[in-house]
């Protein structure tokens, strides 16, 4: 049982035992705890900032890329490439930001309604994105696996009777992006849904307030 949980035993059942825990002390400690728990999502948030654009430049530090210059270089999957890491960038910025001025709403927060209104928003904002996160992942698996299947040289260079089947060229980039589009939503769902099931617990202890 959490220290939440014995103040509100202590309020509750034990008033003429122990010293008066007044309502503005649970409202105090679940602010509290939401603020920690707020901070603590804009900081993964940019955790994750940091390590895909270390990974980033890492990955161009070693030339990582060069094997596919033939390829790649001038052509749609390039250009295709570039825009998908601005707006890669530009929606981790934004949520960034985003999760921080719900901490700053959250932490200066004065009244129980607003905080439960509060929660919620941020609850939404964590929702909303790890959706575009997902959505723009899939997106990017299907259509750069799709170009480099049908569109390459190496595989039109290949004789039509020695190609594989078009099912089976959709049926293996589908399969692959679901693989990888579990281990993300696990992912998130590990690190964010602990986070924002207490932020519901939270938000629950506030309903029995009957604030």
């Amino acid at each position: 049982m959490d220290e939440l949980e014995l103040l509100k035993k202590d309020w509750k059942s034990r008033e003429h035992e122990l010293p008066k825990l007044s309502y503005e002390d649970i409202y105090s400690m679940i602010l509290k705890k939401s603020s920690s728990i707020v901070r603590w999502i804009f900081i993964i948030s940019i955790l994750e900032f940091v390590l895909w654009a270390s990974l980033d430049i890492v990955f161009k530090m070693n030339n990582v890329h060069t094997h596919f210059d033939h390829i790649e270089k001038g052509t749609v999957l390039d250009n295709f490439s570039l825009i998908i890491s601005i707006i890669s960038y530009s929606i981790l910025i934004y949520f960034i930001v985003r999760f921080y001025l719900n901490y700053k709403k959250i932490a200066s927060t004065d009244s129980a309604k607003v905080l439960m209104r509060n929660i919620i928003k941020t609850r939404k904002t964590v929702k909303q994105y790890i959706f575009v996160n997902i959505s723009l992942f899939a997106m990017v698996m299907i259509t750069t696996m799709a170009y480099v299947l049908l569109f390459t040289e190496g595989l039109n260079e290949n004789p039509l009777e020695s190609q594989p089947p078009i099912w089976l060229i959709i049926t293996i980039t589908l399969l692959v992006t679901l693989i990888f589009v579990g281990l993300i939503a696990l992912f998130y769902r590990v690190i964010y849904g602990i986070l924002t099931s207490r932020l519901k617990k939270n938000y629950a202890e506030l309903e029995k307030l009957d604030v």
